[in-house]
């Protein structure tokens, strides 16, 4: 049995979950425990949370959305566009492009290894899919598990034991290391954070700082290994951008930003940082930001969005738009932001709990 509550009203809500049966990863890679070996994971947290609260969604779905079925997996130069959905137990692979509004090609998770509770996931420069929450195969523990492109097999897993994930970000995901961004760590007033993981050693202790004092969107990583993290300053109001050198230490909150809200973040291939204001409505790309911020551009979105990416050359923008149930392309540029190009939607809405978070292309660029 799975909970959901609005993010806006259950700040301090502790859910007891009944555990979800899974099966083995076989022969994947899994830091996982057997449910046999620790006790009450699930029972123990709170649960899970959409980052969209009810507050901030509309009064009806503004645009139709067609309920299609979903065809064999389909290889393309261009790669995919996924999407997710915070209610649904899969996510799904669009073509790129997909300006004529086609169905997906492709979906990551079935009814047997789901993927539940998605806010965020990350895409790597290879197209391997980041997704942070539970999995059928997971035993029902909350995790961050790397998936092959093309909606692909389960590659790695570990588990996360210190919040709930809600974002990832890495340049290998396959064999190298991801961020992940904890929308609440459970061990810290319930404040935002973020925890690096690996293959081989799992998921290591939380990183945050002072100035975030609600929960944590998005996170990005440098190839140089510097991260930041995007979170609130009161449970999910106001905005504050944390600098963290090396990924390590206490961190500085940046100054010099713009943005009103939290949401996601995304390295363009100028080494800029693409900051997304879910509630405003806005982009804002910075220079710098180690603390030190330059604005760079502000662009208007098409609707409140929370995450999203760049493709594989960095010229168009992929985001989910909870406002209107969509993915929204814009064309991006490192000095001017984005511009709002067309919109798909086909099937990614069907009843009235649908949280559409995040859009990505996959691969995405190169430059991190």
């Amino acid at each position: 049995m799975r909970f959901f509550n609005s993010i806006i009203g259950a700040a301090v809500a502790i859910g007891l979950l009944a555990a979800c049966s899974g099966t083995n990863a076989g022969s994947t890679s899994s830091s996982l425990p057997n449910p046999g070996q620790q006790s009450g994971a699930r029972g123990l947290v709170h649960a899970p949370l959409s980052l969209v609260g009810a507050w901030m969604l509309p009064a009806g779905i503004k645009r139709l959305h067609l309920d299609t079925p979903v065809l064999p997996a389909k290889k393309s130069k261009k790669g995919l566009i996924y999407a997710s959905n915070f209610y649904k137990s899969e996510m799904w692979g669009f073509p790129n492009p997909n300006n004529s509004n086609g169905p997906a090609t492709c979906t990551l998770g079935t009814s047997s290894k789901y993927l539940d509770d998605v806010n965020g996931f990350g895409i790597d420069p290879k197209g391997d899919v980041l997704v942070p929450g539970y999995t059928g195969q997971d035993n029902g523990y909350l995790s961050i598990n790397v998936f092959a492109p093309n909606c692909g097999s389960l590659l790695w897993q570990a588990e996360i034991s210190s919040g709930q994930p809600a974002d990832a970000y890495s340049s290998n995901g396959a064999t190298g290391t991801v961020l992940v961004g904890l929308l609440a760590d459970y061990s810290n007033n319930d404040y935002g954070a973020a925890v690096l993981c690996t293959e081989s050693a799992g998921c290591g202790t939380p990183i945050t700082n002072t100035s975030i004092t609600g929960y944590v969107a998005g996170v990005a990583m440098a190839k140089n290994g510097d991260c930041w993290l995007s979170g609130a300053t009161s449970t999910t109001s106001g905005f504050v951008l944390v600098y963290f050198k090396g990924c390590t230490g206490a961190g500085e909150a940046a100054t010099g930003t713009s943005n009103a809200s939290y949401g996601g973040l995304f390295i363009d291939t100028k080494g800029q940082l693409g900051s997304v204001d879910a509630v405003s409505s806005k982009l804002y790309v910075y220079s710098g930001c180690n603390p030190a911020c330059s604005l760079v551009s502000t662009s208007s979105l098409h609707g409140e969005s929370f995450f999203g990416g760049l493709d594989k050359k960095g010229k168009n923008l992929a985001l989910g738009d909870f406002e209107n149930q969509e993915v929204d392309i814009y064309t991006y540029s490192p000095t001017k932001g984005a511009t709002y190009s067309y919109t798909f939607n086909n099937g990614l809405a069907s009843g009235t709990e649908n949280d559409v978070e995040t859009g990505h292309f996959a691969p995405r660029n190169k430059k991190v």
